[in-house]
């Protein structure tokens, strides 16, 4: 399990630390670069695996700035278009994630696993490099502090709730 921080990542919770909605996620980043080094590098017995951790990563990450994050960017920070941008380049590496694991689990026959592995890392990459060079700086300039926590509190309480969510077990 991928471990950044002290924090492991599972299918049962992501965590929420950090000293603000931008760090948290920051976190996050982190986390998923790690992610993609042990992908990489793992056998193809150890990536559904590894491949599920991500998954659970990206589901909270994508869902956590989807609903609050981006809104931010649009509305408080004014920037319309960046956030349109991050929704669609959101969009295609979800499409990516989903290509790799119906390949690996023979759901489809694809491209070699390890191509499909680089191509979804370069994306997540140039995604995450927009979100911390120019997003995350520029919201975080752009929000006064009030505003900030509660923003940090959405982040807290949406993804504790989100969390908290989980299928029944058994039949």
């Amino acid at each position: 399990m991928a471990k950044v921080n002290g924090t492991t990542v599972s299918a049962s919770g992501i965590a929420t630390t950090g000293a603000d909605a931008i760090d948290i996620l920051l976190n996050d980043h982190k986390l998923v670069k790690q992610l993609f080094e042990e992908l990489a590098a793992s056998t193809s017995g150890e990536r559904a695996t590894i491949l599920e951790q991500l998954k659970a990563l990206l589901t909270v990450h994508n869902a956590t700035e989807e609903n609050l994050v981006y809104p931010a960017v649009r509305f408080l920070a004014a920037r319309p278009r960046d956030a349109e941008t991050l929704y669609h380049q959101q969009d295609e590496a979800e499409a990516g994630l989903w290509a790799i694991d119906a390949t690996i689990k023979g759901l489809v026959e694809g491209d070699d696993v390890a191509d499909q592995i680089d191509v979804l890392h370069k994306a997540v990459l140039a995604h995450v490099r927009k979100e911390e060079e120019t997003e995350f700086p520029h919201l975080r300039k752009t929000l006064d502090d009030d505003t900030l926590r509660q923003l940090t509190a959405d982040v807290r309480a949406f993804r504790n709730n989100f969390r908290s969510v989980q299928a029944p077990r058994g039949g």
